[in-house]
């Protein structure tokens, strides 16, 4: 019920190499540079898009400046909003809203439990 080495030949007369003798010789190297070599690769298309990215899309300063305030006073007034100080407002959002923020404080660990989450995510 084995199997049976049988060598053939093609019609052109050149014998086909044996299933058994494909296997004797073992190319593991050629997985793992093929591997490297197309993580290297994306890792470098990666870098040269941002690199353009940051050469072509360029703003001006006063808006980079003008954005940054815009984005503390809009942390400063949820602040405020969570601390109950900015009654007259109304709150932001809805339950998905404050779970997609406590989501992404989670995984930006910035409190002890995002943090041991992001240990063990780049350990497991």
């Amino acid at each position: 019920m084995g199997l049976v080495s049988v060598e053939t030949t093609s019609p052109e007369g050149i014998p086909l190499i044996d299933f058994e003798e494909c296997l004797k010789e073992r190319k593991w190297w050629c997985f793992l540079l093929s591997s490297i070599f197309t993580f290297i690769l994306g890792l470098l298309s990666v870098v040269l898009v941002r690199v353009i990215q940051s050469f072509m899309c360029q703003k001006g300063g006063e808006d980079q400046n003008s954005e940054e305030e815009k984005q503390r006073l809009k942390d400063e007034a949820k602040k405020l909003r969570l601390q109950g100080q900015n009654p007259d407002e109304a709150p932001e959002g809805d339950f998905m809203s404050e779970a997609k923020d406590w989501a992404g404080e989670l995984i930006s660990a910035q409190t002890g439990m995002g943090k041991i989450l992001v240990c063990l995510v780049f350990i497991l």
